[in-house]
């Protein structure tokens, strides 16, 4: 167990590196070098890789590379993201509101991110979950100040489907981010109604003048949009309020580590709702 414990820091302090320094190295040109020795894209991206943090997956650390690399790394199809119903109602053109901007911005081919939430196994292991694209990736973002804000990535898509799953009833979720959740939860029949609680009147805003009037209308029906803060919100609920319960007000598990926590103990409001937290798996990774 000291081992796997020992490889999951391991693999998640070289992903770090490799994500926050030199996320966009590796190029289709490596790429089609390794494949001629008759390897998948994926694993030439696995091998490269490797090499940039300075490992040896052929000889002291194949081990390594097999258990952690190569089920962590995938590669995706754009259309696979693309072909959901909410790119297709959805477009920006630069619209505005105070220090926000509605746009568009990319992931270049074979550049790495983060796909989904932690992945554990049985005897320990921890999985942060990696992917690249072999094609330019297009995605709707927010911008504050010219800075991302609010993103559609596919680690937002793929960490979002089990809350959507989840929900059911009256649902209430805090955090309304570009309102891809809200979407696809108001879809399901089984739901009744979404209210959303966002502390930036900004983004409701912008949300209400250019995303919502998009969507259908028994979807838009279903949604009820209020600015308040997160927390206060929470404490005046009584139980039976609400019947699915979903924060997402954190952009990773740095700063959402506290808040979860803080979160958590504000449940005893409506005990009744079943909870949803984004990204809590890796969040109590660091728990």
């Amino acid at each position: 167990m000291d081992e796997i414990l020992k490889n999951n820091d391991r693999f998640l302090r070289l992903l770090s590196y490799y994500l926050n320094d030199f996320d966009r190295a590796i190029k289709e040109e490596d790429i089609i070098s390794v494949q001629s020795a008759g390897v998948s894209k994926e694993l030439a991206f696995c091998y490269l890789l490797c090499a940039y943090m300075g490992l040896d997956p052929h000889q002291k650390d194949r081990k390594f590379f097999n258990d952690y690399f190569v089920p962590s790394i995938k590669m995706l199809d754009v259309n696979d993201y693309y072909c959901d119903e909410y790119f297709k109602i959805v477009n920006f053109n630069g619209e505005k509101l105070g220090d926000f901007e509605l746009t568009y911005k990319t992931y270049e081919p074979y550049q790495g991110f983060v796909r989904d939430d932690y992945q554990y196994f049985f005897n320990g292991k921890v999985l942060p979950l990696i992917g690249f694209f072999p094609t330019t990736y297009r995605y709707p973002a927010v911008l504050q100040n010219g800075v991302e804000w609010m993103t559609l990535l596919p680690n937002e898509i793929n960490s979002q489907k089990r809350y959507i799953d989840e929900a059911f009833g009256k649902v209430l979720t805090y955090g309304l981010g570009l309102g891809y959740y809200v979407f696809h939860v108001a879809k399901k029949p089984e739901v009744e109604s979404v209210t959303v609680v966002d502390l930036s009147k900004n983004v409701i805003e912008l949300f209400e003048k250019n995303i919502l009037p998009k969507f259908p209308k028994y979807i838009q029906d279903k949604i009820k949009l209020v600015n308040a803060d997160a927390f206060a919100y929470q404490k005046s609920l009584k139980d039976g309020s609400f019947d699915y319960i979903y924060a997402d007000i954190w952009h990773d598990a740095g700063d959402g580590t506290p808040l979860y926590l803080q979160f958590k103990k504000l449940e005893c409001h409506d005990k009744k709702a079943k909870y949803g937290y984004w990204i809590e798996d890796t969040i109590k990774y660091y728990l």
